[in-house]
């Protein structure tokens, strides 16, 4: 989002509370924006560096079904 070619923490909230809002997806409990970036990094940034490089979140995003589901809704 500040074009450094790398999502850290703060975009990926503020986009996942975008798509909450555009999809309706509920912000509380399990999949509430600040869990799901927890989840999103220990799973996705996997050189520990605090931010996610395109290739991490496009591979991140194809193995959590979650997420795939929210970026790529079925009609």
């Amino acid at each position: 989002m500040d074009n450094s070619g790398f999502i850290d923490k703060a975009e990926m909230r503020r986009i996942l509370e975008s798509i909450y809002d555009l999809t309706g997806e509920s912000k509380t409990g399990i999949n509430s924006p600040e869990k799901k970036v927890d989840q999103i990094f220990s799973k996705m940034d996997l050189n520990s560096d605090h931010k996610l490089s395109k290739t991490e979140f496009i591979n991140g995003c194809l193995q959590d079904a979650y997420l795939y589901a929210l970026l790529a809704p079925t009609a």
